[in-house]
């Protein structure tokens, strides 16, 4: 097989996949992210997580049942696309795999027809054209947003990939070329973090930076304990609307800066301030929350503006993956 053709084959396979398990159906309502795990437990697989030196899955097909397991050495971004890696091995029949970090990379010419299929299977699954543009005219992006890392890392946040394998897929779908795509890959992710938080230090640059305005609500945040929301929401404080974020503290987040950027002299007297919230929740948890853009002393009347955010702070899986304990729950 040609790799053109195994690249069509991955492709193909991810997109009946998609039509099998409803997926845009699931997911474009609550702009949430596509259930990796929960479409491996879905084949019947056996997934587990365990540390693997020096790979990032495995996948063998057993007499009966496929079995799948992803390492706990690397983030839950890299969790899942290698899952959905392995996924494209289940679905694709193949016999045997061990990945390394080499599949969070472009093709190279020395990979084997059945590597690279189960990479197309793995990009296009986590990595529709339909998930990308969803977010993107949610946010009011366009295609020369596609050339700033700022946007870039913020849309890999929320579709649940890292930041290269997001810039893979936007040149993949013709949105960048492979010029901007360099460009992309060599702005350093501590950078771009360090220039959301402008200048408020942290131990580590691990944790991903959220920015968050109110063209986010009603999202699931999935991501990491320790993870960073910079709430960015304007405020009408000369009307005397502020934003009362009783809601926020309620769930435990932890304000580190709590600042209003004022309009510039030019600009209108009396005009929106922005709010800008910086928050962290520093233990592994989820739930939701609201805030509420309201006056002070009109606490029975309905908010001009709401917010409400719900989040999954759980970080990476570890042994048995959080689907297949929630289905027993269930039972």
């Amino acid at each position: 097989m040609r790799s053109r053709d195994a690249i069509l084959e991955g492709a193909q396979a991810a997109a009946r996949l998609h039509d099998q398990l409803g997926v845009k159906a699931a997911v474009e309502p609550t702009f949430g992210r596509i259930d990796v795990f929960g479409a491996l437990l879905a084949t019947d697989a056996a997934l587990i997580f365990r540390p693997l030196q020096g790979l990032l899955g495995a996948c063998i097909k057993g007499p009966t049942t496929p079995g799948v397991i992803i390492s706990t050495q690397r983030p839950l971004r890299i969790q899942r696309f290698t899952g959905a890696h392995e996924l494209g091995h289940v679905i694709l029949g193949h016999v045997f795999s061990l990945d390394g970090p080499e599949i969070l990379g472009r093709a190279p010419g020395s990979w084997s027809d059945v590597e690279v299929a189960a990479n197309s299977f793995a990009s296009t699954f986590l990595l529709p054209k339909w998930l990308l543009q969803a977010h993107v005219r949610r946010q009011s992006w366009n295609r020369e947003s596609m050339s700033d890392p700022h946007a870039v890392y913020q849309l890999s946040l929320r579709v649940g990939a890292s930041y290269q394998a997001t810039c893979i897929a936007l040149e993949r779908y013709g949105v960048i070329d492979a010029t901007i795509r360099e460009k992309l890959f060599a702005k350093e992710r501590r950078r771009i973090k360090s220039e959301l938080l402008e200048g408020l230090q942290l131990d580590n640059y691990y944790a991903d930076v959220w920015s968050i305005t109110e063209r986010d609500e009603g999202l699931i945040i999935e991501g990491q304990p320790e993870d960073l929301f910079i709430l960015r929401l304007p405020e009408q404080a000369g009307a005397g609307y502020v934003w009362n974020i009783t809601g926020l503290v309620e769930a435990g987040f932890a304000i580190l800066r709590d600042k209003r950027e004022i309009p510039r002299p030019d600009e209108v007297i009396g005009g929106p301030v922005t709010r800008a919230l910086t928050a962290r929740h520093d233990e592994p948890s989820s739930g939701a929350f609201t805030i509420e853009l309201r006056r002070p002393w009109e606490a029975t009347e309905l908010p001009a503006s709401v917010l409400h955010l719900n989040y999954e702070l759980l970080g990476k899986e570890i042994g048995m993956p959080r689907a297949a304990r929630q289905q027993l729950m269930a039972a």
